[in-house]
């Protein structure tokens, strides 16, 4: 009886948790697919990155195409799908990876789920230590149920030493000649040790990428940003936090990125806005712009230096 219950337990309840654990589709990078989309061809993968471009097909629904970018660099991949995302946003977008039918050598993701990165595996984990901690709880409890117990005979009170009674207390006599007016004074306990102070918080360490933005015309004249992160958002403060933030009114909210490509330690920049352009060197861009060293990029009124160290 007790082993049927512990098995069924395990069937049913922390069984259907593994295999959700071990079926949870493969997490790739998109410069991997984009490098060799042979490989990946009608696989399911999952993708970690930020949505960008939005596009809907047909207009004015919410189904269409989106682009995602992830840390991989600075080339996103095109995603189909049936419910848009917001740009700027975050997203674990799981996908069957298949041809683009307007480019057969360009690989393009058709969405099966899109949730918040990290949210599904943390409830995950919690489910799966939950069932863990309450089937060994069960275990233990089965089998005290079903443990024999053991028939106690009278018990014998034997008296011991501490069963002796002992005699009432009686104050002693004072000393012959003691004061009996006198006040004594009780000695008072040593102060207790002060508690040491807490260590201070440890310092944060700023990693640079060897390059700057620097301000040169504009409101924010004379301003530096340092380039510390694979994806630098710019614009001007709203819903999205950006890394490089000015006070151009001329300027969009969401309106550029810059990217760096860890392996070839490149930088580039590509517009995110719809209605202010950004230029390098003079030009018009739209995607992903190399960014050479003293490169002059322009946004409605406020022009930047690129400089690298």
């Amino acid at each position: 009886m007790k082993k049927a219950l512990v098995l069924a337990f395990i069937v049913f309840f922390i069984g259907p948790v593994f295999l959700a654990t071990f079926a949870r589709a493969e997490q790739v990078w998109i410069n991997d697919i984009l490098a060799n989309p042979s490989r990946y061809w009608n696989r399911t993968v999952t993708l970690v990155g930020q949505a960008m471009e939005v596009t809907a097909n047909p207009q004015g629904t919410t189904r269409g195409f989106f682009r995602l970018l992830d840390d991989s660099g600075p080339n996103p991949i095109t995603v189909k799908s049936k419910e848009l995302p917001p740009i700027g946003k975050t997203y674990a977008v799981t996908g069957v990876v298949v041809q683009d039918p307007a480019n057969a050598s360009v690989p393009l993701l058709n969405e099966i789920k899109r949730t918040a990165p990290g949210m599904a595996s943390n409830t995950l984990y919690i489910l799966i230590g939950a069932g863990v901690v309450f089937l060994f709880l069960l275990i233990i409890f089965i089998v005290l149920l079903t443990k024999p117990k053991k028939s106690a005979g009278p018990a014998t009170i034997r008296p011991g030493p501490q069963d002796t009674v002992r005699p009432a207390f009686r104050p002693e006599a004072p000393p012959a000649g003691a004061d009996m007016g006198k006040t004594t004074k009780i000695p008072s306990a040593p102060p207790s040790p002060a508690y040491a102070a807490p260590a201070p918080d440890k310092t944060q360490v700023f990693m640079s990428l060897g390059a700057d933005l620097i301000v040169e015309k504009g409101p924010d004249k004379g301003k530096e940003f340092p380039l510390h992160k694979q994806v630098m958002t710019i614009g001007r403060p709203g819903t999205r936090k950006n890394d490089v933030e000015v006070t151009d009114d001329t300027v969009s909210k969401d309106q550029a990125s810059v990217y760096y490509d860890n392996t070839r330690k490149l930088f580039s920049i590509a517009n995110e806005s719809a209605t202010n352009p950004t230029k390098v060197n003079g030009q018009l861009i739209s995607g992903p712009t190399l960014l050479e060293n003293d490169a002059l990029i322009e946004m409605g009124r406020t022009v930047f230096r690129f400089k690298k160290a």
